[in-house]
């Protein structure tokens, strides 16, 4: 927890002075934990506080937390006007449709959010019981627009290239796209979509944004050398899961991308890369491995 100085939780929230504006997402069941965070990040120099009623986790939801916020709007309304009247600083929104198919309260606690002075919702247009199964409701997100005045309300959920964004845009008339696992499959996706802004291109992703080889790699050296800055020796373990993201668009040949996904030290990284760099080119582009592992099953065990 924030508010009571649990390392791990700083440790996540760690940034550097050119990571302005930068907004925290946090997530309980409890008003009174969520608004400890929030005053805490406030007293910290963070500019905003995000409250998390998206996440599908039993873990939290099980505690009254993430997505299961949703399910009384009554409730969520008020642990949300009471957080704003607690900080200064804006307080925004992350959720998803609803709980399921049959409880979509998102456009109803858009409405409701905006009227307490909530600045801002984030909608992934899927519900809980969905998790990242399906396809997202883009018709779902737009009910969401249409349902507030003038607050941004800001469209997530399966943007994972520059058509992507674009299209999302002009089928729910959000104010924005929030791009998470995209980024994580293609972390240059932001500078595709600026060029296609500052193009006003129609089509296609820019081939003059794609990365070089030399450009791939450093990225890979400089995410591990972060990573060891700021994690010290659990460095390792946290940079593996990032093998499976973007090893495809990094241009990592598989059997590389797995020994990446079980090295134990900075100097058997290096001699990965060093192959990396050797061999790069020579996997062809195809369904990223991350995401071939979705978690399967009801989404209550996960």
């Amino acid at each position: 927890m924030l508010w009571s100085g649990h390392g791990r939780s700083r440790e996540l929230v760690a940034t550097t002075p050119e990571d302005r504006p930068l907004s925290v997402q946090i997530f309980s069941g409890r008003t009174e934990d969520l608004i400890r965070a929030a005053v805490w990040l406030q007293e910290q120099g963070y500019e905003g506080v995000d409250i998390n009623m998206g996440c599908p986790m039993a873990k939290v939801n099980g505690s009254g937390g993430g997505a299961r916020l949703m399910c009384s709007t009554d409730n969520a309304v008020r642990m949300v006007e009471q957080l704003i009247g607690a900080v200064r600083i804006p307080v925004t929104v992350k959720m998803r449709l609803g709980w399921d198919a049959t409880t979509q309260t998102a456009p109803e606690l858009a409405a409701a959010f905006e009227q307490i002075g909530v600045a801002a919702v984030t909608i992934h247009g899927r519900t809980r019981a969905q998790g990242f199964h399906g396809s997202v409701n883009r018709d779902g997100i737009r009910q969401v627009v249409q349902a507030v005045r003038s607050m941004p309300v800001i469209a997530n959920g399966d943007v994972r290239t520059v058509d992507d964004a674009f299209q999302m845009l002009q089928d729910t008339g959000c104010a924005g796209v929030a791009i998470g696992r995209g980024a994580m499959l293609d972390p240059w996706i932001f500078r595709r979509i600026r060029q296609r802004v500052q193009t006003d291109a129609e089509t296609g992703d820019g081939a003059n944004t794609d990365p070089s080889p030399d450009e791939q790699m450093q990225f890979l050296e400089q995410h591990f050398e972060l990573m060891q800055q700021q994690h010290a020796e659990r460095s390792c373990v946290l940079f593996r899961k990032f093998a499976a993201w973007y090893g495809c668009t990094l241009g990592i040949p598989e059997d590389l991308e797995d020994r990446l996904r079980r090295f134990e030290s900075a100097a058997e990284f290096a001699r990965i890369v060093n192959e990396i760099r050797r061999r790069h080119g020579e996997r062809a582009r195809q369904v990223p491995t991350a995401l071939l592992k979705v978690p399967n099953g009801p989404v209550e065990h996960w």
